[in-house]
């Protein structure tokens, strides 16, 4: 599977979605059309492994969305929790593959270390951005706090659009 150019992965892919995640043996056939030789038994531990992932991504998202709905994030901090876990798997995945540097070829651990140092710059520049991001909500609550304290101002609906306007700035 691997060995397959990304348009035609896409397309197979497409087709497993088409026939129910099924008939691998037409699809072994269509594959052999295209010059791969991959068997049903193969393209079937491929889509196992593509339909686990999508129901992962699926569960993910609907948890999310249920997470946004139920507890909104002015600062944030949602972000924050992901990142932490996206850090924790590169650094997993970064271990198992240094790990296994004693089976692999030196240029592809080189280009996989690469690739990981990258994503896990990435996500941690994404987490500097958080944090920069959920402090500035903060001091513009306490910020917002300490004037309508000043100003013998209650927790009513004019104060909560103060601080809106104080958090959003408009």
């Amino acid at each position: 599977m691997d060995t397959l150019p990304a348009a035609l992965k896409a397309e197979l892919e497409r087709l497993l979605a088409d026939r129910a995640h099924g008939g691998y043996e037409a699809l072994a056939a269509w594959l052999a059309g295209q010059g791969y030789q991959i068997g049903k038994s193969s393209l079937h531990r491929y889509d196992t492994r593509v339909q686990a992932v999508m129901s992962r991504i699926k569960a993910s998202t609907e948890a999310a969305r249920l997470l946004a709905q139920a507890a909104p994030d002015e600062a944030d901090e949602h972000s924050a929790a992901v990142l932490r876990i996206v850090q924790s798997a590169l650094f997993d995945a970064l271990t198992r593959v240094s790990e296994a540097s004693e089976e692999a070829d030196p240029a592809e651990q080189v280009k996989v270390l690469s690739q990981a140092a990258r994503a896990i710059s990435e996500a941690s520049r994404a987490s500097i951005g958080q944090k920069k991001w959920a402090d500035e909500v903060r001091a513009r609550i306490e910020e917002v706090e300490r004037v309508a304290q000043k100003s013998g101002k209650r927790l009513d609906a004019a104060t909560l659009e103060e601080i809106k306007r104080g958090l959003y700035g408009g």
